[in-house]
């Protein structure tokens, strides 16, 4: 009998081999029914079991076999593939590691392992089996798929992307290959490389929502918002409970100007989600409309939230909003820690000090190298830098818009190099090269910054300055440049980064602006008598409290009228409304459209009195309007954003101006507007210090500047 079961056995066996499946199972059940315990008949029946999909009626045959030969490395593969199948992990893992400690184990087993391990997210342990599979196999397109996941999912999408692209041209029509090849991409800040596989995706799936959402994303991050809008409300309509593709829509919106629309979606996708980053977005774009009531009820739900999310979006739009400077750097920390907790760092160079006489390296990075105020504030900087001690390179990823002040910043640097098409990974791997000493963001968390740059270390000594009023909260930023006014001696805690201060102020200016020849004020929409109160800031920064004050000095100072920021008819509309509940004529409101910046500059020869925000003051609008001879009151509070109007008028030596009460504010504004000889009297004193004080000092500055970047690097220590 047994050697007739064994004929039968290896004549299943052999029509197993030939693909006659349906023969061999017959003959395997009929051995079972006789044999119902026989190891081989049960192996083969489970094979065949698996071989048709049937995953669960696998599992006990195979269990059958080991039974009676637990060293069988074949069942013990196979039952492992059983409960991977089945995505029983954990009960897959132990088989599989008695499968793969076989010796010579085939690389499938060892890559079933890694798969175990990966999708019960070990993926340390993944790795490296996933890594041995892929070297016993070097042209198996499965086994470098899975070692890219792994990788991928490890937070190494850098090397994920290499074997991406390995399994990719191994097998090109791998969909799973291209979808992580691009997700890596992007991770990466390749988003050109993107773009091609996310359209083939799409055209091998023209509803895949998750793909047309990527893609929607990708083409937002270059720029490309008309084909980027389209794609995200396709993105919505397919999967309108996806948190991301309303807030891909509403990015694509507001940056286009359409605000009303951008609120809407933001509205049904926090009522579809209540997720906290839409609720983030959509409480600064009541900010931005001046919905105040709308303001306070999204407020108040997200509130609760700052100390213990990571996911409200950018620290940027709490910068207007009521909270400490502990709080904002809770939750910046948080937010970093999550959007750069993927990123690998360069590997570290040899470290030396430069050698004597050699210029020390100095490298600002921004977007903001052109018609922007930025440039503006940072241009003269340039320009008095002693190229006898410095090297200075700028790192440009701005628009190139032929601008006379775009030409200024690239005449005034040795080295002008755009980065605005390298990938994340290039532009740091340019900076590394370039063996920069000291590297400086001016950008910060302000709209399409690429710290994602900097969170690769491409240098030693790492500094945040100008561009963004506040922490960033991350672990590869050494230094923030203040001043004593801005963070005060003691408060150094409420930053990530170590607190070095310039002596006067942190803020420098232009004294090469051009103003432009000022219109008459019929020109302007302006009463041709009457005293002028001006805020030029944008109108996110404006809030109820300080606008209910603007509107109680007109009504205390007759005939004058306040000069505003045109943000769109949204904001114009409410603005008007809360006017007139107010009682104030919506005619002493007046709205001030864009125009060049020289035209702009020339708005404050004809306004009286600048008016500051709180607690998002005024930063370059304030220096702005001193430059342009046009007095300012402002208003200081705690935090960094809340305190700069201050360090500005400080330096200016101007600290007269400076209220830290609203109760203060709105009488030192009185004050002023109500009497012409003291304002006068500013006046004249604005008019000495633009010839004399450190604000207004350019070439002190950059001396102050520079003898702080000499302290960093001496006090770097040698590796």
């Amino acid at each position: 009998m047994a050697h007739n079961i064994n004929t039968q056995l290896q004549k299943a066996q052999t029509l197993l081999q030939s693909g006659n499946v349906p023969a061999a199972y017959a003959l395997v059940e009929a051995v079972i029914q006789r044999a119902p315990v026989n190891p081989q008949a049960n192996y083969l029946l489970g094979v065949m079991r698996l071989m048709n999909g049937d995953a669960a009626d696998a599992i006990t045959p195979l269990e059958i076999t080991l039974q009676a030969d637990p060293g069988n490395g074949a069942a013990l593969d196979s039952l492992g593939l059983s409960y991977l199948m089945l995505g029983r992990y954990t009960e897959a893992e132990p088989v599989l590691r008695r499968a793969a400690a076989k010796p010579a184990a085939p690389a499938v087993v060892v890559m079933r392992l890694g798969l175990a391990l990966l999708h019960q997210e070990k993926s340390a342990e993944a790795i490296p089996l996933l890594q041995r599979a892929a070297n016993l196999t070097p042209h198996d397109a499965d086994c470098q798929l899975n070692l890219a996941r792994a990788l991928h999912f490890g937070g190494q999408p850098g090397a994920a992307r290499q074997h991406y692209l390995t399994a990719l041209q191994l097998n090109p029509l791998s969909d799973a290959a291209r979808e992580g090849l691009a997700s890596v991409c992007m991770i990466l800040g390749r988003n050109r490389e993107a773009l091609p596989h996310l359209r083939a995706l799409i055209a091998a799936a023209p509803s895949n929502a998750d793909i047309i959402l990527a893609l929607a994303k990708t083409l937002f991050e270059l720029g490309d918002l008309a084909e980027a809008e389209p794609l995200a409300r396709q993105a919505c309509n397919l999967n309108p409970d996806v948190a991301d593709a309303h807030a891909t829509l509403a990015n694509v919106l507001a940056i286009r100007g359409d605000l009303e629309h951008a609120i809407t979606t933001l509205e049904d996708g926090y009522a579809r989600t209540q997720n906290g980053h839409l609720l983030g977005m959509l409480t600064f774009q009541y900010r931005q409309v001046c919905d105040w009531p709308k303001w306070k009820t999204a407020w108040s739900a997200l509130a609760p939230q700052v100390e213990t999310s990571a996911s409200l979006g950018s620290p940027f739009w709490l910068l207007c909003e009521p909270i400490t400077a502990k709080q904002q750097l809770i939750y910046t920390k948080a937010w970093a820690a999550e959007r750069f907790g993927d990123i690998q760092p360069l590997p570290a160079r040899p470290r030396t000090s430069p050698a004597q006489g050699q210029r020390l390296r100095i490298g600002y990075l921004s977007s903001e190298f052109q018609e922007h105020a930025a440039a503006y504030l940072i241009a003269d900087v340039l320009e008095h830098h002693d190229r006898n001690r410095f090297d200075i390179y700028a790192y440009s990823y701005g628009p190139r818009d032929q601008s006379a002040m775009r030409k200024r910043v690239v005449a005034a640097c040795e080295h002008f190099v755009d980065i605005a098409w390298d990938t994340d990974d290039a532009a740091a791997q340019r900076i590394r090269d370039d063996e920069i000493d000291i590297l400086i963001d001016i950008k910060g968390y302000t709209a399409g910054d690429r710290l994602t740059i900097m969170a690769r270390r491409p240098c030693d000594i790492q500094v945040s300055w100008l561009g963004y009023p506040g922490t960033s909260g991350t672990t590869f930023i050494d230094y923030l440049i203040a001043d004593p006014y801005i963070v005060r001696t003691g408060e150094e805690s409420t930053c990530s980064e170590r607190v070095v201060r310039m002596p006067h102020g942190y803020q420098p200016n232009d004294r090469k602006r051009l103003i432009g020849e000022p219109l008459s004020r019929q020109a302007y929409g302006l009463p041709e008598v009457g005293f002028v109160f001006c805020c030029f800031n944008q109108t996110y920064k404006i809030t109820p409290e300080v606008f209910a004050i603007w509107l109680r000095m007109l009504d205390q100072v007759p005939g004058s009228v306040l000069w505003l920021v045109d943000g769109g008819d949204a904001a114009r509309d409410n603005l008007l409304q809360v006017a007139q509940a107010h009682g104030v004529a919506r005619e002493r409101l007046v709205f001030a459209p864009r125009c060049p910046y020289s035209a702009h500059l020339a708005r404050y020869r004809v306004a009286d009195l600048a008016l500051d925000t709180f607690p998002y003051t005024s930063h370059t609008t304030l220096n702005d309007a001193l430059w342009c001879g046009c007095p300012a009151v402002g208003l200081v509070g705690d935090t960094f954003p809340a305190r700069v109007s201050g360090s500005v008028l400080s330096a200016a030596g101007l600290a007269e101006l400076i209220a830290t009460t609203l109760y203060d504010y709105e009488r030192l504004a009185l004050s002023l507007a109500n009497d012409a000889a003291r304002l006068q009297q500013v006046r004249a004193k604005l008019d000495l210090a633009r010839g004399t004080a450190a604000q207004f000092d350019a070439v002190r500055f950059t001396a102050d500047l520079e003898q702080l970047f000499l302290e960093l690097v001496a006090r770097r220590p040698a590796l």
